[in-house]
């Protein structure tokens, strides 16, 4: 016997239900793609507003949750920045880092492969590619940083301010541009002011 018309519908609609997310997520990359390049960096600010949010907090924006995964997330930003017009060529991704001149302690001290500082809140400035996103975070060096997420501007600047906890600061970033480069990058920070801090602010026990 041949499927009824009814349940040949029923199918069919079921289909297009499993398939909406898809669709709509192509859909709207499709839009994203033609959008003034102009726009890109609006776009990207408003990711990383949004970003590790979820449905029912205040930042969250469905229309970023590219994946549909109901969670703002790096595989969100790297399909945006696929989808959104480059705001530079494909060319090899590299980035500077340092404390800006006012936060960098300028005298003798012991060397490390990231910044010293008297400051506890210093500010970390960069340079990269223009509209690339900066995912951070501390501890290990790895691609699940748990920190904010920040966007180079059209020159490829970034700024990014610090809070630090201990004598050295373990402060670690994941650079992702739009032709799927990515760097990862751990850079150090040494506050000299640390022993100050806890003798002024002595832990409880």
């Amino acid at each position: 016997m041949g499927e009824s018309k009814s349940g040949g519908r029923s199918r069919m609609s079921s289909n297009r239900s499993r398939c909406r997310p898809t669709l709509e997520a192509l859909e709207g990359r499709l839009a994203l793609s033609t959008a003034a390049p102009a726009d890109t960096l609006a776009v990207l600010t408003a990711f990383t507003k949004a970003y590790q949010s979820h449905p029912g907090e205040a930042n969250y924006n469905p229309a970023l949750d590219l994946n549909h995964n109901h969670q703002i997330a790096q595989s969100d930003g790297k399909l945006l920045l696929r989808s959104l017009p480059p705001l530079s060529p494909d060319v090899p991704l590299r980035l500077t880092v340092s404390l800006t001149p006012a936060d960098t302690a300028h005298y003798h001290h012991p060397t490390n492969s990231g910044g010293v500082t008297f400051a506890r809140t210093p500010t970390v400035i960069g340079h990269t590619t223009p509209g690339a996103l900066i995912f951070t975070g501390t501890g290990t060096l790895d691609l699940k940083l748990r920190g904010p997420a920040y966007v180079s501007d059209a020159r490829g600047d970034f700024a990014i301010k610090v809070n630090l906890t201990d004598g050295i600061n373990q402060f670690d970033m994941l650079v992702v541009d739009a032709h799927g480069h990515q760097l990862l990058r751990a850079y150090p920070i040494l506050w000299l002011g640390f022993g100050r801090y806890e003798a002024a602010h002595p832990r409880k026990t």
